[in-house]
Parts: C-alpha cells; structure tokens; sequence
C-alpha cells in the first residue's frame, strides 16, 4: 500500500539463565528468553515469543515476539514496565533505544518489557510495499485508486485481519506476562497505546499497579476525532505566533498567508529542479493539498519542527519550496506503521461508530475530509467485522493512574484526558504548557514517571519541574538558531 493512502488513514513503541546485572533470571524466565539485540540499543538484552491463534475459531498460529531490558539491579524481580507503543501500528521493539532513553531512572530497578503488539514489527508484520521516496515526492495522489490500492495490499498481507484487534492483542500481553512470571506491571502506554493500557486495566486489574499513560485516547473517543485535534493545535500554534513579537513581525499576516495558501493549492502545484530531501538527488515536488496536510500534520507532532512552520509558510509563499521539502523528508521514511494491522484496529474499532455528528464534524476539519473519504472506501474492502462490545465504556477504576498531555498536542489534545479524571478516582493529570505529543519524549515527564512508578501515588508527585517547560520561540530565517533568538528575545521581554 502506498504510504500516500496510509497518511489518508493515519488517526493519528534465554535458553539458560543469563545474568542480569549479577542477578539471575526467575525460574519462570529460564528457558523463556534468549541474547539479542535491538535497534539503537547497544547492550545485550534479552528476546523470546510465544505461539498463539490467529483468529478465535482459526487453526492458524502466529509468533508474537517481546523483549526484555533487564533491570541494572534487581529490586522487584516480579514487577515490569510493560510499553505499549502507538499508531497503532508501531513496533515497540523497534522503539527500545527511545524507550530506553526515557525510562533509563525506571530501568534501575525494574525490567522494561516490550512486545510487538500482533501484526506489528516482527509479530507477522502486515505491511505492503510502498512507492519509493522519489517516486512520493512527485505521485499525483490526488489520482490514487485507494479501492484498488487496498485491495492490493489485502492480497498481498494473506491474513485474517479480524484476529489483529486491541482485545485479542491484550491477552497476547497478559499470557506473555505469566510466561515471565511477573505477578505486577506497571503499563506504559503512548497515543493508541494508552488505549491498550485502559483495556489492561479493565480486563486484568488486579494485575496492574500503575498506569501511565502519555498523550491519551480514552475507549470512549473515537481516534478519528483527530481531525479537530489538528485544527485546534494550528489555531494554537498562530495564535502563539502572534503573541510573541518576534515571530508576529516577521510574520505579521501568517494568519490569512496560510489561509490563502490553504486556497491557492487546490488543486496542485508541479516544483520542477528541486532536491530530494535525504538523497539529494534531482526531483520534482508534486504538492497537493493532501501532501501539504499531511506535512503540516507531522510537524506539528514535533516541538522542534513545529517551530519551522511560520518559515515554511511564508516561503512557500514566495514560491521556495526548501523548507516544506525538509519537512516532508520527515514523512518519506513516515511512522513506519504496519498498515494492515492500523486498518484492522480502526475499520474495527473506531469506523464503525462514527455517528452523523462525527462525519459532519470531519468533513468540516482540515484534513478530516480526506481521512474520511479514504476510510469509507478502504475498510468495506478490509472487510473487518466490527469489534465493540463494551469497548465504548469509559474506564472506571481507582488503579493509581497518570495521565499526561502536551498543550499543543495535534493528536491527543488535553481535554480528551480530562474526560477520563472523573471516572479515575486515583489519577493526577499533568499538563505540559509548551509540549506537543508524546511528552515523555521531550519534557520532565520521564522524571515524573520514574517518581510514580516507584511510589504510585498522585498526591506525593513533585510537579515543580513542569515549570521548566519553556515555551520555544519560532524560526524567523533559515539560520539554526533563529528559534532560540526568538526564545532570547521574548525571555528579554518578560524580564523588562
């Protein structure tokens, strides 16, 4: 499948006993796991998989595979950090140098588990062949016969997609859970993955000693929702541009400038003689309206390439295309999401309960209307037999809980967090003032959730580091450090 249709759908992580830091594994672990290593991890860690169905009624057997970072001392060999990555469709174990990074205080003392959700990473993969870079940056997907594409892709994948939904995956993770012989976790979960850790919650809570959950869709919101979201944190981001002097005169018509941009690009625009972003090789630009969506999207997902959109704009005016295409390099190796299982968990779990108020809204949102237009023809031909039940339930549990939001997230906006506070009677919501999505990432909150994992208790969390989130100034030219003049020079002003 096109990488082109997956923005479209986009909605939005031992055969003996091995020693872990002069300890030994459990005897539960013995014969469970084997050495390997991952990417962007340069220690020597430790993998395994179990065989599990397919489908409920199939014979079909698929390996679901996890990894283990050992603690660096063992102080509760039976808890876990179990981390859910996101997407859906992100492979978690392809994510262990960032999980690593971020939960290196958590590591100390406790095992980080990951597991490659079934149809992710190297848990039967669905994915499809994808145009290369070159060929993206001139597509004409305002052309694409998604019907066709789709239909492609699903022959090709061969697979059952009604066995890869967020129910079946949770008890993929619980049975691996007993495997190890982990009698608590401690779920970690980022954007759809915190869907994964309310189920988690639900189904097996007496096994769950914390939740964390950092950018959170809550199982009553449809993810498809994340149209508005987008529009919300680029009325954000202009109205920061406006209340910070530096940026509003340089851009003192950035406002209407993106609106006109927004009209003028209609139908499309052929940039012939222009560098491929990574290779720099020659190429031509075919920017449509859905490209320049899906740009502006991803870079608002980013606190440092958000601060290169008022740039972007205003050059795009001037007809230089240089910053879009630094910006669309970042969409060529995209989110490396497996498409075939994004499908199967949204034409599942989120299409089928679009209500006429939810399409009306989409339709009326930036890049809404497209994802829409796209969803209603690929997943009757995914053909996924929706899967509900009591999935739209809110959450109620007094499970100790934290939830984390960035004030400028594009995807999981603080107020979808704040819907699930009353139903969670232990929680503490952290709002990140200048962050975007995914805070543990890029704030403090790798401390906070380090503090609340060794002692789960909302009401004992130092917050006083969330001061420290500074709001970032714009680039005003193409100079590297144009963002942190402006961030000088507004700090000045404060200080006046």
């Amino acid at each position: 499948m096109h990488s082109l249709i997956a923005a479209l759908m986009l909605t939005l992580v031992l055969t003996s006993a091995i020693s872990r830091a002069g300890t030994e594994t459990t005897a539960e672990q013995t014969g469970v796991l084997t050495p390997c290593y991952l990417p962007n991890l340069s220690d020597q860690i430790s993998c395994g998989s179990v065989s599990v169905a397919e489908t409920e009624d199939g014979e079909q057997t698929i390996d679901v595979h996890f990894a283990v970072l050992p603690a660096l001392r063992e102080k509760h060999a039976e808890e876990a950090v179990l981390v859910i990555a996101g997407g859906p469709g992100q492979s978690a174990m392809d994510l262990a140098g960032h999980f690593n990074r971020i939960l290196s205080k958590v590591r100390r003392e406790r095992d980080i588990l990951l597991i490659d959700q079934r149809g992710t990473g190297r848990s039967n993969k669905l994915h499809c062949d994808q145009m290369d870079s070159i060929e993206q940056l001139s597509f004409d997907d305002q052309s694409l016969d998604i019907e066709k594409e789709t239909r492609n892709c699903k022959d090709e994948l061969g697979a059952d997609l009604n066995g890869y939904n967020s129910r079946r995956a949770l008890d993929d993770f619980d049975l691996i859970r007993k495997k190890l012989g982990y009698k608590k976790l401690h779920v970690f979960g980022t954007s759809y993955g915190t869907r994964m850790v309310q189920l988690y919650m639900r189904h097996y809570p007496e096994v769950v000693a914390s939740g964390i959950m950092d950018g959170l869709v809550p199982l009553q919101q449809n993810v498809l929702a994340v149209g508005e979201s987008v529009d919300h944190s680029m009325a954000l981001l202009l109205d920061q541009c406006e209340t910070q002097s530096a940026c509003h005169q340089r851009y003192p018509n950035l406002r209407q400038d993106f609106q006109n941009l927004l009209g003028n690009i209609g139908g499309q625009t052929l940039l012939q003689g222009v560098k491929h972003p990574v290779s720099a090789e020659g190429a031509a630009l075919r920017l449509t309206r859905g490209k320049l969506n899906g740009v502006l999207r991803l870079a608002l997902y980013s606190q440092q390439a958000r601060t290169l959109l008022p740039y972007t704009i205003d050059r795009l005016k001037l007809g230089d295309s240089g910053p879009i295409l630094g910006l669309f390099g970042m969409t060529l190796s995209g989110l490396d999401l497996a498409m075939g299982m994004h499908a199967a968990i949204v034409c599942a779990e989120d299409w089928p309960r679009l209500t006429d108020k939810d399409r009306a809204q989409m339709k009326g949102s930036l890049i809404g209307e497209d994802m829409l237009a796209a969803l209603d023809i690929a997943c009757p031909v995914w053909n996924v037999a929706p899967k509900l039940d009591d999935f739209e339930k809110p959450l109620e549990s007094n499970i100790p809980s934290l939830l984390l939001s960035g004030k400028y997230d594009p995807a999981t906006p603080p107020a979808w967090a704040s819907t699930m506070e009353p139903q969670l009677s232990h929680s503490l919501h952290v709002i990140f003032p200048n962050a975007t999505h995914g805070v543990a990432g890029h704030t403090c909150a790798n401390e906070l959730i380090a503090d609340f994992i060794a002692n789960p208790d909302p009401e004992a969390l130092d917050l006083s580091c969330v001061d420290k989130d500074k709001e970032r100034g714009f680039f005003l030219n193409a100079n590297s450090a144009a963002a942190d003049q402006a961030d000088k020079a507004e700090e000045s002003k404060d200080n006046d």
